[in-house]
């Protein structure tokens, strides 16, 4: 047996999510200050980390020729990466450089577009996700295990600690949930493993509203609506303006809750809880990222936008279209506007065929995008982290969005052939 056809891009997803779970172990465990050391969480990280860049060099070298074969969408996504090293080696920013954790970012984008997961695989890892998750959100609600981020709200969470699940904080864990729940409830409508689906939708609303973030609800009913009635003929007649609709709803959205907040003298409205500060301090300083950003390492050092105890831990500006400004300056912004403009127009084509989940997806992380840096952020073994977090953070979702994409556009390529 060739051993280089063990690992297929399948297995790696299931890898990946079993480390998932041990590394966000491994941190709650830490937070227990008596039963983990911080130096246990980083040994746990680096070691996950080269075990998985290991197998997907054992996949890069058995099928090479169809891993780098090109192909638009699998282009648009590695280009944030190479953009990345591109600004890194203008800076020199040589641990950024040589940190596994970009790296091996690159090779699952390369991996996971190259080699279509079957439906089934990403129904069963999205029932999978919702049930870990659900449990360890049940532990942390019981006051069991700890929460991985002290982040309270007096809002529609029902509790007094936000609950952070498989994630390292509640709104990660939030979107995370919503698009287990979209998943869910597209194969619902299939008709596939029906009551398992009916389970992890429950287990994805519940760790939702726990969650205690208010935008997932605004996208589950969009693209559960969406999903219900994808195959009604209107759907797929009026598919260009539903998605240009949605997209720009989802844009100004932020602009939308702001304008409220203030009418209405809501402050955590009209600040979005802060961020407004945040993006605030980088468009002032708008001068000092062009043209190619400051790099990895010199972003957000502590206290660049403010001195309060919260704010200046942040290396980012809860924003990945700024953060992608202030690290890789016109190139990092124009390349994710590109990443999301390419992958709506991609989605379109695919809700013409009946397939709404890839749009939904697109969507959901459009506005995580927002309002969050899910896409590409990274904590890579960086002085100056409040934690090293590796790819365990946000990185193992952005896989399934890309093999939903994947699937589709397989699939899509297919009706055409046919055609």
């Amino acid at each position: 047996m060739n051993p280089f056809t063990f690992f297929n891009s399948t297995k790696l997803l299931w890898i990946f999510a079993n480390f998932q779970v041990l590394v966000i172990s491994a941190y709650l465990g830490v937070r227990v200050e008596t039963f983990l050391t911080f130096n246990f969480f980083l040994q746990s990280v680096k070691y996950t980390t080269i075990f998985l860049l290991l197998v997907s060099f054992l996949i890069l070298i058995n099928q090479r020729k169809v891993i780098f074969k090109f192909e638009w969408l699998k282009f648009i996504f590695v280009l944030q990466i190479l953009i990345l090293y591109f600004t890194m080696m203008i800076h020199t920013d040589i641990k950024a450089i040589n940190s596994p954790t970009i790296f091996l970012m690159l090779l699952l984008i390369l991996i996971f577009f190259s080699q279509p997961i079957k439906d089934k695989q990403i129904n069963y890892f999205a029932l999978f996700f919702s049930f870990i998750n659900f449990i360890f959100v049940v532990l942390q609600v019981i006051k069991f295990i700890p929460i991985a981020q002290d982040n309270t709200r007096d809002s529609l969470t029902l509790v007094s600690d936000r609950p952070t699940g498989l994630l390292f904080n509640a709104f990660a864990m939030g979107y995370a949930s919503i698009i287990t729940l979209l998943i869910c409830l597209y194969f619902f409508k299939k008709h596939n493993l029906i009551y398992l689906n009916i389970f992890g939708m429950l287990m994805s609303i519940v760790s939702i509203l726990l969650s205690g973030t208010r935008t997932p609800l605004i996208l589950v009913f969009i693209f559960g609506f969406l999903i219900i009635f994808q195959d009604l003929k209107i759907i797929k007649q009026k598919a260009n303006e539903i998605v240009v609709t949605i997209s720009i709803g989802i844009i100004l959205f932020p602009f939308i809750t702001i304008l409220i907040g203030k009418m209405s003298n809501r402050e955590s409205l009209s600040n979005l809880n802060g961020r407004t500060q945040l993006w605030s301090c980088v468009l002032d300083k708008w001068q000092d990222f062009l043209p190619f950003g400051v790099g990895v390492q010199a972003a957000f050092p502590k206290g660049f936008c403010s001195n309060d105890e919260w704010f200046s831990k942040l290396r980012h500006p809860e924003n990945m279209f700024l953060l992608n400004y202030v690290e890789s300056g016109i190139l990092g912004l124009l390349g994710l506007i590109s990443l999301f403009v390419l992958t709506l127009i991609y989605s379109n084509k695919f809700l013409k065929n009946g397939s709404s989940v890839a749009f939904a997806l697109s969507g959901t992380f459009l506005l995580s995008s927002l309002f969050y840096v899910p896409l590409f952020h990274y904590l890579p073994f960086l002085e100056g982290r409040t934690a090293d977090r590796g790819v365990f953070n946000f990185f193992l979702i952005t896989i399934l969005w890309i093999s939903v994409l994947t699937l589709f556009n397989s699939q899509n390529t297919k009706l055409l052939t046919k055609k």
